[in-house]
């Protein structure tokens, strides 16, 4: 059973994103023809604020023209009010992020996620954005007829590519301009144009004035660079697609794909001739039904780039509560620095599978062109890898839960490892659903990784053993050292076996050499031959504290024998703090 939420019809929705503008949203309600203009602001990181801006000028200087105007922005600009939001709109903007190809993530075109929106997943969800792409855009958006979609501040979109890659080829662009408009003609759009910097404000009012045609509107933009160039579609029979490049062949930032001669007054011709009634929205949720989420784990170590499996359990008493299928989408927030690496064909948000219907397979997210300040708007910004929402199908477990293969980042560090729970159609559930599913903190390690489970404190007597217990484990994806290896031909062509070694080193915390009147400045003691990633062993030492009393940590690193000390590798050592008395 899932609970559903009502929500605002499309009308109530016009008059209150006006704010208070009374007299104009009494106009939209009176039944004459009124072109609708609907502005979209997806999550987009830093840069949000700043499309919020855009949007909200572009508003306040079209409302001048149409009484019509509906703002959805993160982070309530979910897939289904954005749904609701554009039935029957005249004028589309979107600011966001874009998701095109070719792109270096596929080999294909992947219509479930390329060529449409970035959203919220969920209401309230800012920091994070799901991919509605080209395939739900042409079966669920219905757009007035002869539609004009403006695309603002986007990758991919006008041709180009995304922050920190080559941005490809001629051709490579043209497809991109193609494909991303295919999916909007199918909803209803005669004219898409994308523009990676230039505010829409320009292009939203100029149409609204029904003076020109849309193409020549484009052509006369304060930043064009008159290096135009026209193709004719591929994807979409009778229009015509155009370019405008910084360079002859390169600067891939205006682009438009149109029906040849479409006027802005067809544009605005084209807008219903009543208000559009849209059935309520509903957001699907499992709050108050009684589920309940155990700990997640993860099946294997997070070693850097690794795959692994994410499980969910589920209270036995809560599985009949949950429908038969429901996708899983992972990400990871990076606790201690910077946003996470994607290991090399991993997803940036983690999960790996196979994507169903209006969803997609996982992939590393392109980006967004954004200004690092508001003054600045030629500039760009990368996309944060962990932002990204890509459902997959979960697996049942035996006891109760589902479970997703996951990617582990390709950057060692601290992580919060959070999972949002999807339908099968790939809508999220609400926000109280979410809050449902504790999240899961990570130590992603390195390739070669120990850690040591060790008491963090001790006292000990000037020149009196200190009894240390030691467990450590290798986390990391290779043996330490090899057992003996036999030879066919006999004793004489053995291998010895080769071990790691455990040391404990005194370390002064003051000016004192802490190996000074006799006391041992180390210890050592060998490791299991071939000591196998996830093994775990326990190492008891008796260590001659110093002679000399004062504070002093005991120092614990692994030495492999084929890499060497794994502290010079970066391992964080174990330590433990001893005070020393006389």
């Amino acid at each position: 059973m899932v609970r559903r939420f009502g929500r605002i019809a499309l009308v109530a929705v016009a008059v209150l994103l006006l704010g208070g503008a009374g007299p104009v949203a009494a106009r939209a309600e009176s039944g004459r023809s009124a072109p609708k203009v609907v502005l979209i602001v997806g999550p987009a990181g830093a840069a949000t604020p700043y499309y919020r801006r855009l949007a909200d000028e572009t508003a306040a200087a079209a409302a001048k023209l149409t009484p019509n105007i509906v703002r959805v922005y993160s982070p309530d600009a979910t897939w289904e009010r954005v749904k609701a939001a554009l039935e029957g709109a005249s004028v589309v903007v979107y600011l966001g992020h874009g998701n095109g190809w070719p792109s270096i993530y596929h080999d294909k075109l992947f219509p479930s996620t390329e060529n449409g929106f970035g959203l919220n997943p969920h209401t309230g969800a800012a920091d994070a954005h799901q991919y509605f792409g080209e395939d739900r855009i042409a079966a669920e958006i219905h757009l007035a007829p002869n539609a004009l979609v403006v695309f603002s501040h986007l990758c991919y979109a006008s041709g180009n590519s995304e922050p920190g890659l080559a941005e490809g080829t001629l051709d490579q662009a043209e497809q991109r301009v193609d494909n991303y408009a295919a999916g909007f003609f199918k909803a209803g759009a005669r004219a898409v144009i994308a523009d990676a910097f230039l505010s829409p404000t320009y292009y939203v009012t100029s149409v609204l004035r029904g003076h020109s045609t849309v193409e020549g509107i484009w052509r006369a933009a304060p930043n064009r660079n008159d290096h135009f160039l026209t193709f004719a579609s591929v994807r979409t029979k009778g229009a015509i697609a155009a370019m405008d490049p910084d360079e002859a062949d390169s600067g891939f930032h205006r682009s438009i794909v149109a029906r040849p001669r479409l006027t802005s007054a067809e544009v605005l011709g084209g807008a219903p001739r009543r208000p559009v009634e849209v059935e309520p929205v509903l957001e699907p949720s499992l709050a108050g039904l009684g589920v309940t989420f155990g700990e997640p784990d993860l099946s294997r170590p997070p070693t850097a780039g690794a795959l692994t499996t994410f499980d969910l359990p589920v209270a036995r008493d809560a599985v009949a509560l949950l429908p038969d299928k429901v996708l899983i989408a992972t990400r990871w927030d990076r606790l201690d620095g910077s946003a996470p690496a994607p290991a090399d064909g991993a997803s940036g948000s983690g999960t790996v599978g196979t994507g169903a219907a209006g969803t997609g397979a996982a992939d590393n997210d392109p980006g967004t062109t954004a200004p690092g300040n508001a003054a600045l708007p030629d500039l760009v910004v990368p996309e944060v890898p962990g932002e990204i929402v890509a459902p997959v199908a979960a697996r049942h477990l035996k006891g109760g839960g589902f479970s997703v293969r996951v990617r582990v980042p390709a950057t060692p560090g601290l992580y919060r490892l959070v999972a949002t729970l999807h339908e099968p159609d790939g809508l999220a559930y609400d926000a109280a659903t979410q809050a449902l599913i504790p999240a899961l903190v990570v130590r992603v390690t390195g390739p070669q990784t120990a850690v040591y489970a060790v008491r963090q404190t001790a006292t000990a007597t000037v020149g009196q053993p200190v009894d240390l217990s030691v467990a450590v484990s290798n986390l990391g994806r290779t043996p330490w050292g090899h057992p003996t290896v036999m030879r066919d031909v006999g004793q004489a062509e053995r291998q010895p076996a080769a071990r790691a070694w455990l040391v404990a080193r005194w370390v002064s915390l003051g000016t004192v050499d802490p190996g000074s009147g006799g006391a041992a400045a180390s210890a050592t003691a060998f490791l299991p031959p071939g000591m196998a990633p996830g093994a775990t062993t326990t190492v008891d030492f008796s260590l001659i504290a110093p002679t000399t009393p004062g504070v002093y940590l005991i120092v614990l690193d692994v030495v492999d024998p084929g890499d060497g000390s794994l502290a010079a590798l970066g391992v964080p050592p174990g330590i433990v703090r001893v005070t020393v008395a006389s």
